[in-house]
């Protein structure tokens, strides 16, 4: 994920914004509560979102009240990125920007559309796996224990684990929600459950399992 650096002159001092993280939209800009919708309903902080034939929605939910934080200068600057991420891998929609909000709150919010989970990992430079068990095995992950979030004290070995070779797993190291499109059956150290299909990776930097149905 890339950082974004306004300069404007206050003072006769270059005042450097703080770094805002950025989600992939085409949009217009508008004025509301800072909420943004995908699958699975809208969210108000930084989510990951999984779909079904292999996708990858991000939004990203930052503080944007300083007085020097400039909107449009910010979406020109992601969308200058993804214009060049698409030209250099030939697909023109590899990477989609979906939405760019500011809210009232003074929180900007950035929708981002990648076509895969390896365009996400090459463009953000963040490690990110999403697809069956077995095919993270094969690329060379080494699996760690794993809570069953259906059976309190149920914790599985990375023996067994491998054995789940068939259901689908995400593999991350961001700290933010994540959204997959079936049911949450394990979990390893860092992953707080919210709902059947939502969840949250509390530990920047750690890497976190999520296996799903």
């Amino acid at each position: 994920m890339y950082e974004y650096y306004e300069r404007t002159e206050k003072k006769g001092q270059v005042l450097i914004m703080k770094r805002i993280k950025a989600i992939l939209t085409v949009g217009c800009m508008a004025l509301l509560l800072c909420a943004c919708d995908m699958i699975g309903g809208s969210v108000d902080t930084t989510t990951v979102s999984f779909q079904k034939d292999g996708g990858v929605t991000q939004i990203i939910v930052e503080d944007f009240s300083q007085p020097y934080y400039n909107a449009e200068e910010l979406e020109g600057d992601i969308t200058s990125k993804i214009m060049d991420y698409n030209a250099k891998t030939g697909v023109e929609d590899a990477i989609v920007l979906k939405d760019v909000k500011l809210g009232e709150d003074k929180r900007i919010c950035v929708k981002i559309e990648f076509k895969s989970s390896a365009d996400y990992k090459s463009f953000n430079e963040k490690e990110l796996f999403c697809g069956m068990v077995a095919d993270a095995y094969r690329e060379g992950y080494e699996f760690t224990t794993m809570r069953d979030v259906a059976q309190e004290g149920v914790v599985l070995s990375a023996a067994d684990v491998l054995e789940k070779g068939d259901m689908h797993m995400i593999i991350l190291v961001e700290a933010q929600q994540v959204i997959v499109p079936g049911k949450i059956c394990y979990i390893s150290d860092g992953i707080s459950i919210v709902e059947e299909k939502r969840a949250v990776n509390l530990n920047e930097g750690q890497k976190a399992f999520i296996i799903y149905e």
